[in-house]
């Protein structure tokens, strides 16, 4: 099922029409584990972390076969938690390996002032190296070149968001040697899609990567429309000439264009190349 198939899924209707739905087949049928499921989606698609790990766990203890997805779904559920913590300054991302000066200034820039995060993001950005590449997008058979690539938020850059182990952490792009995203197929993929990642030193890791940005600092998921929270737009608020934070889908930002998370099928980087 792609993007559009999901949305068609909804049957026209919000996620409110649909959790109200949802809740009120759950009355009806309250050992149903698919319903549960279902409940569980569209409660972290609003980003209501701790009624949706409450339905996973129902939905698992009622269908053994669920474990396993509920055991990722959990970990991620856990680190959304981190990483609006992270966001907020309030603690630190797991990291694979040893971080560069230019990625613990942006992280200095979460726990700072205005003025002082402004200067510390434009001292990261410049001082984080530059590495080519290509990108693979959904229905092209060739990979697009780019001299760089960055997130079009500010707050990260060239970071890499990555939920494994259910841990919330950060990957600076220059580690990564290759990035493989697997194509959305039902509605938790608009919150966080699969991935694997092969970094420089060989080491290769799957996990989850969020679709979506934080909820701006004074909302929650709850507070934002179905076209954010279901990543099918991006916003962008201007704080500076050059930072730029976003809400709704993630997207990517090269020097030939900018491509949305959930239409990347991969990314190639060609270390040796730097610029």
């Amino acid at each position: 099922m792609n993007m559009t198939g999901i949305i068609k899924a909804l049957d026209g209707k919000s996620v409110d029409e649909q959790l109200d739905q949802v809740k009120a087949q759950i009355r009806k049928k309250p050992a149903d584990a698919d319903l549960r499921a279902r409940l569980f989606q569209l409660l972290a698609v609003k980003g209501l972390w701790d009624k949706a790990f409450e339905q996973l766990k129902l939905s698992s203890e009622m269908n053994a076969q669920a474990q396993p997805v509920a055991v990722l779904y959990t970990g991620a559920i856990t680190a959304e938690q981190e990483r609006e913590a992270v966001f907020r300054g309030e603690k630190t991302p797991a990291v694979f390996e040893q971080p560069p000066e230019w990625m613990a200034m942006l992280l200095e820039a979460l726990r700072s002032d205005a003025e002082t995060a402004h200067a510390l993001r434009e001292q990261a950005l410049e001082a984080a190296p530059a590495i080519s590449g290509t990108v693979l997008v959904n229905g092209e058979e060739e990979g697009q070149p780019f001299e760089w690539l960055c997130d079009g938020d500010s707050r990260l850059g060239p970071v890499c968001e990555v939920i494994a182990n259910g841990r919330y952490g950060w990957v600076p792009m220059d580690m990564i040697q290759s990035l493989r995203l697997i194509p959305p197929e039902g509605l938790t993929d608009l919150i966080w899609i699969q991935a694997e990642i092969t970094l420089v030193s060989g080491r290769s890791q799957i996990g989850l990567i969020p679709a979506r940005y934080p909820a701006p600092a004074d909302k929650n998921y709850a507070d934002l429309d179905d076209a954010s929270n279901l990543s099918r737009r991006t916003d962008w608020q201007q704080i500076s000439e050059d930072i730029y934070f976003g809400t709704g889908q993630k997207m990517w930002m090269t020097d030939a264009g900018e491509y949305a998370l959930l239409d990347m099928r991969s990314v190639t980087f060609h270390h040796g190349q730097l610029n």
